[in-house]
C-alpha cells in the first residue's frame, strides 16, 4: 500500500466515525504516522544533500 492510499484509507476511517465500522482513532494515529514518516523522509533527503556537498568539497 502506498502512502497517498494509506493517507485515503485513515481519512475514511475518520470520516466514517459515525457509523460502526468506522475507526477515527486509528485513522488519525495513522495519518499522524505518515505525517512523521514524510517528515523523516525530507530530513534524510537534506542530510543527503549536506553529504553529497561534503564529500564533493573534499575531492
Amino acid at each position: 500500500m502506498k502512502l497517498e492510499q494509506l493517507q485515503q484509507w485513515a481519512q475514511s476511517q475518520i470520516d466514517n466515525s459515525a457509523f460502526s465500522e468506522g475507526r477515527p482513532d486509528i485513522g488519525v494515529s495513522v495519518l499522524q504516522l505518515v505525517d512523521e514518516l514524510e517528515r523523516l523522509q525530507d530530513h534524510a533527503k537534506e542530510l543527503e544533500a549536506k553529504l553529497s556537498i561534503a564529500s564533493t568539497s573534499k575531492s
